[in-house]
């Protein structure tokens, strides 16, 4: 059973979590002048921004059951600021999904790794100035 390999993978540390983020909000346009690349930051002023955590089974990607399912990047959970913890995982079984969403309060290690990069970020990606770095690259 699918729900008994992803509990298994949640005890036993078989995950990686990962932060996403996505930004509609600034454009760039890149030139050369003076024989050097240049970039002006172009606000368009509406958009959709958001970064989050996602808690990743490499090991399960694109499997399924008769009662679970996990879509093809392998994605169990995410979490953000403003929603919390949602699983994304396909499952029938209410009880299942009680005893998979138990392990992200209970399991100390889990939840500090889930939320640390949301609540401290190591990178400040949010201001144009740093996408236009990070895009650079």
């Amino acid at each position: 059973m699918l729900a008994k390999k992803i509990i298994e993978n949640l005890k036993n540390g078989n995950y990686r979590i990962e932060c996403r983020e996505h930004c509609d909000y600034c454009g760039f346009w890149w030139y050369v002048k003076d024989d050097e690349l240049a970039c002006d930051c172009v606000t368009t002023g509406y958009g959709d921004c958001w970064y989050d955590n996602v808690l990743i089974m490499d090991d399960l990607a694109g499997e399924s059951d008769d009662v679970t399912g996990v879509d093809c990047d392998g994605i169990i959970a995410v979490y953000d600021n403003y929603y919390g913890v949602s699983l994304q995982i396909r499952c029938k079984d209410d009880a299942i999904v009680k005893q998979i969403q138990k392990f992200f309060w209970d399991d100390t290690k889990i939840w500090c790794d889930f939320i640390a990069s949301i609540n401290y970020p190591d990178n400040a990606r949010k201001t144009p100035a740093d996408r236009r770095r990070l895009r650079r690259r």
